[in-house]
């Protein structure tokens, strides 16, 4: 009788451990998916809403402000939030937000030796946000692009905003490509961002958002396999148009535009397959003429990856974090970016292999 008590009860312990070991861990156990969400008011159309559900998307990474070096407006050296976001419609039921804070480089050069008070600024700016939005939240997400010059304030900084977070709650980190080459920042896990990967400043640059050619080399030597933190991983489902300015010898970057459609303007001369030229001066919307007016000589390339491309590089990716869990989020929720990729292609880059 004592035999069989004692088995039953080792039983019941293996059980529990099991369990736990099944459930902890980064949220890339989930079934639902995620998606970045970077606008500065949040309101969803139906187009967007039902795209959540249809994709089985339950988790929102949604930038609530930018952490920025305020000497632009005048206040002097300060680190101040920028461009914080309004929560104008509902939030959709069942769907996990997880507030996201872009810091910039300049900013974090200015926290050394003050990282505990703007953790605890910074933390105390979420915490209000949410409880005035009535957003319960599980998880917090540092985007910054640190190098090794400004990792350990960075480093310092998560490691004071964990101490602000109680033991539920989980602080992640997006990491760029070339950071796989550095120690991760101390956080509960990260999320690789595979876009933006190319010099948008470069008239020759091919595709400054998506490129095998420039993501390859940062897959290179296992870094992948061996990088010491859980890894989710974003892909780009997004376009822009780069306009570029005549100089002395080159082209110059002038700007971004989100315009990608140019068939209704003939002044914009099609000089390459995804290169145009202005014949003369064009205002595409007069309402912003200062962001839409172009002029005469100015080239505009337009950028967007393919499906067939983030699916080619998503194969690699997927091959070498084989044995590691991992989910794959898109960036971003809207109407105007989505439409471009058919629903098979968007349940292609979610699936999980």
């Amino acid at each position: 009788m004592k035999i069989s008590t004692i088995t039953t009860f080792i039983i019941c312990i293996l059980i529990i451990l099991t369990s736990c070991r099944c459930t902890s861990g980064s949220s890339s156990d989930a079934d639902g998916n995620s998606i970045y969400y970077w606008r500065t008011t949040f309101t969803l159309n139906e187009a967007e809403r039902r795209f959540l559900k249809e994709h089985a998307i339950d988790k929102i990474y949604v930038r609530f402000f930018d952490v920025d070096n305020n000497w632009q407006s005048g206040i002097g050296d300060e680190v101040t939030p920028e461009g914080t976001i309004k929560f104008i419609d509902s939030i959709p039921e069942g769907v996990e937000i997880v507030p996201t804070i872009y810091i910039t480089t300049s900013a974090i050069e200015l926290m050394q030796l003050k990282e505990d008070l703007y953790a605890e600024k910074i933390y105390k700016r979420i915490n209000a946000m949410c409880r005035r939005n009535s957003i319960p939240f599980k998880e917090i997400q540092f985007d910054c692009d640190w190098t090794k010059g400004t990792c350990k304030p960075f480093f310092t900084l998560c490691e004071e905003m964990k101490s602000y977070m109680d033991s539920t709650q989980m602080l992640s980190s997006t990491i760029r490509l070339h950071q796989l080459t550095q120690t991760p920042p101390p956080v509960d896990k990260g999320v690789l961002m595979v876009y933006n990967t190319g010099n948008l400043m470069e008239l020759t640059t091919n595709n400054s958002i998506f490129s095998r050619r420039d993501i390859e080399p940062y897959l290179r030597d296992n870094r992948l396999e061996n990088y010491e933190l859980p890894l989710d991983v974003a892909y780009p489902t997004y376009g822009w148009s780069i306009v570029y300015h005549p100089g002395n010898d080159k082209y110059i970057f002038d700007r971004l535009m989100k315009r990608t459609d140019f068939s209704s303007f003939p002044v914009l001369k099609k000089i390459g397959k995804n290169m145009y030229e202005a014949t003369t001066e064009v205002n595409f919307d007069p309402s912003n003429e200062k962001w839409d007016r172009i002029y005469e000589g100015c080239r505009v390339k337009v950028e967007r990856p393919s499906a067939s491309e983030i699916l080619e590089v998503k194969t690699m990716i997927d091959q070498r974090l084989n044995n590691k869990p991992h989910a794959n989020i898109l960036y971003h929720l809207d109407e105007t970016q989505f439409k471009h990729y058919s629903d098979n292609e968007i349940n292609k880059i979610y699936s999980r292999n």
